[in-house]
């Protein structure tokens, strides 16, 4: 007899950052290529200030995740068990999402939290693994994050 997760809800610790790898890359490039003398400053000066900078891009930006939920690996709003119907959720850091959805657990079940973007493709913002071992434990929290992305959620499920 296989079980049942119930994911009970998902406290989003901190959203997406939307400063995507591609930006910090060319922030990371920029540093090597400005010509000190015309700043006044060190180089040394100069690369501290680059997360500074990134994390005012990102304040000033401060979108909350589109969330939805998926059992596999690849981000598709049309495969997404919750909220279901091509919607999401709208969570933002220091939010808790409610949940309430049930899956179906044999062995493991992947879960992963996916933030909508309808210009480029969906941005995974963690994983978890659920196992049918953890039956019968009451609520479990686990984390799912991703460092490209910026995210840290914690996913609370029950299984039975």
């Amino acid at each position: 007899m296989s079980a049942t997760a119930t994911i009970l809800d998902a406290y989003c610790i901190h959203a997406a950052t939307g400063t995507d790898a591609s930006v910090n890359e060319a922030l990371g490039v920029l540093a090597g290529k400005v010509p000190l003398s015309g700043i006044g400053t060190s180089l040394q000066d100069f690369v501290a200030t680059v997360p500074q900078a990134v994390a005012a891009i990102d304040a000033a930006r401060g979108d909350p995740d589109n969330l939805y939920l998926t059992t596999s690996t690849e981000g598709d709003l049309d495969n997404a068990i919750w909220p279901g119907n091509g919607s999401t959720g709208s969570v933002g850091s220091g939010q808790t999402q409610p949940l309430g959805v049930t899956v179906p657990v044999d062995f493991s079940q992947n879960l992963s939290l996916w933030d909508y973007d309808d210009v480029s493709s969906d941005d995974l913002l963690g994983s978890i693994r659920i196992e049918e071992s953890e039956r019968g434990e009451g609520p479990i929290a686990k984390l799912a994050s991703s460092s490209v992305e910026g995210s840290v959620y914690y996913v609370t499920y029950r299984v039975d």
